[in-house]
């Protein structure tokens, strides 16, 4: 599971990488907007890293639990990475924390580091949140595809020998 784990994790990461490095260069870093991006990129790599550990494990269909907590890693380690990115990124970039903190009601308060624990932050809750209406959603579709509870079910009894 930590594989895949780590596998769209770094997709996620890549992902996040990618759109602001572009909104920075083509000026439209400050579109409130574009975190509309963001969070598709987040919801849609959340949904096949939740899918692949389904199909892999036809058993944890319907366990809630694991689809989120795999959810979870997957958003974590991936708003971690684009955190630690994004730090080093406005250290290295005075006049962008500068236009940040005057745009801001927070001011000079508003330093890099809780910049990238903010976006860090955000990451982990997006995930919690959408890694459970995630799961429903591919459990229902594995269900109905035929992945559902009697798949589970007869792996299981295949696994230990009861078939």
């Amino acid at each position: 599971m930590k594989n895949k784990a780590y596998r769209y994790a770094s997709y996620f990461f890549i992902s996040l990488t990618f759109i602001f490095l572009s909104a920075y260069a083509t000026g439209l870093a400050d579109n409130y907007w574009l975190r509309f991006v963001n969070g598709i990129a987040h919801l849609v790599i959340l949904y096949y890293g939740i899918k692949a550990l389904r199909l892999r494990k036809p058993e944890t269909v319907n366990n809630y639990v694991s689809g989120v907590a795999q959810g979870v890693t997957i958003g974590a380690i991936g708003s971690l990475l684009f955190g630690v990115f994004l730090l080093l990124f406005l250290l290295g970039t005075p006049s962008l924390v500068a236009d940040l903190q005057a745009a801001t009601n927070i001011g000079p308060r508003l330093t890099p580091y809780a910049m990238a624990l903010i976006v860090f932050a955000e990451g982990v809750a997006v995930s919690l949140i959408g890694s459970y209406l995630l799961v429903r959603y591919v459990d229902d579709r594995l269900e109905k595809k035929g992945f559902g509870a009697r798949y589970a079910n007869s792996s299981r009894d295949t696994v230990s020998g009861m078939v």
